[in-house]
């Protein structure tokens, strides 16, 4: 028989309307190269590094966890609009490597209420008396239309007073709903100890007004003193680094930079034109490289490329293939170091990282690939 949880009404109202842009709720950005979020809320964090999005991640190595305490605890997942799904994976989590939950239920919210859908005993009777613990649980949904659920952890479901969840996946057939697109994992940043700008103006969508155009990738100008927090600005001795192993694609040993004369005219008539074909680029001397599977990443502005970079040539995760500069920008035309930096492009099935996304989930796409556990 189902049972029924009444919840406070203000909630409710959250939990059951599409977001909006007031919304203040937690969330992830779903899919490939996708805007759909998906929002989360759980009942205590035991730190920012155990929030809920750590059971959403993909990664069985971290896990939501909560503060430790009497009473319920529960992770929500609302999707905001409604998801057809045939099952639901849960892998527990661990504290100190010790298990924290003996039992769980699987809630949805209707009518502003939760209802059960399926209880679960993670610790079975095993042979000689011996208790058996489930490292994973799969509930068969049978197929049902959903946008909201919750796992509810009752106050005698846990060990100790915490409650633990590494993983929640969820299946339509034998294709799981993805939070992020696992062909990114993986990948390094392509700046040693480099972190993500704080201007919206390095992030992909930006206006580039000075070129007509928009910026399609990010703009990585400082990196951290090795051993200390002390922000350093990149320079033309900056090693840049493949971001994962590929096939170089495009390496401009090559390159010619242009006059002022050049860089000025081509910025005016880009300003009123739309570009069509560009024979020299604003990015300057480049590399790509073909990581397979749809994704190619770009290096541009380099002032230098390494010597062991050609076309068709193999690069390794980490590897240097150059040195950040600012070719293809004024500074460079002019004969100055003005504007060095690396701008770094992202691109899965020929459109770039961030097309069409909002800056704030760009972010946070961002920090997954290359800071997930920050």
């Amino acid at each position: 028989m189902l049972r029924y949880f009444s919840i406070v009404p203000i909630l409710v109202a959250v939990l059951s309307c599409p977001y909006s842009h007031a919304d203040t709720r937690e969330y992830l950005v779903t899919g490939r190269n996708t805007t759909q979020r998906i929002y989360y809320s759980t009942s205590s964090d035991f730190s920012k590094n155990h929030n809920g999005s750590m059971a959403l991640d993909n990664d069985t190595r971290t896990s939501w966890v909560s503060e430790q305490g009497s009473g319920p605890h529960w992770i929500v997942i609302d999707f905001g609009v409604k998801r057809i799904m045939t099952s639901l994976v849960i892998i527990p989590g661990k504290r100190h490597n010790h298990r924290t939950l003996k039992r769980l239920t699987l809630q949805f919210l209707y009518r502003g209420e939760w209802i059960d859908h399926t209880e679960v005993e993670l610790e079975r009777p095993a042979r000689f008396g011996r208790t058996r613990y489930l490292k994973q649980v799969e509930i068969d949904l049978g197929g049902i239309d959903a946008s909201t659920f919750r796992i509810f952890i009752p106050e005698n479901g846990t060990c100790s007073g915490i409650a633990a969840i590494s993983e929640i996946w969820t299946r339509v057939g034998t294709s799981r709903i993805t939070w992020f697109d696992e062909r990114l994992r993986g990948m390094c940043y392509p700046v040693r100890n480099g972190f993500l700008p704080v201007s919206d103006y390095s992030y992909p969508g930006a206006p580039r007004s000075y070129r007509g155009g928009t910026h399609a990738g990010l703009d990585i100008f400082h990196y951290y003193a090795e051993g200390s927090y002390v922000p350093v600005p990149v320079d033309r001795n900056t090693e840049i680094l493949a971001a994962k192993k590929g096939v170089v694609i495009r390496a401009d040993l090559e390159y010619r930079p242009m006059t002022p004369a050049e860089w000025k005219q081509r910025s005016e008539y880009y300003r009123k034109n739309v570009r069509t074909y560009v024979a020299r680029s604003f990015g300057g001397r480049q590399v790509w490289i073909d990581h397979g599977n749809g994704i190619v990443t770009t290096y541009n502005h380099l002032s230098r490329i390494d010597p062991a970079v050609k076309k068709g040539c193999m690069v390794y995760r980490g590897q240097r293939i150059g040195w950040a500069g600012n070719s293809g920008l004024l500074g460079e035309a002019e004969g100055n170091d003005r504007g060095v930096h690396l701008h770094f492009e992202i691109w899965i099935d020929s459109y770039y990282l961030g097309y069409g996304m909002k800056t704030e989930d760009i972010r946070k796409y961002i920090r997954w690939i290359f800071f997930p556990r920050q």
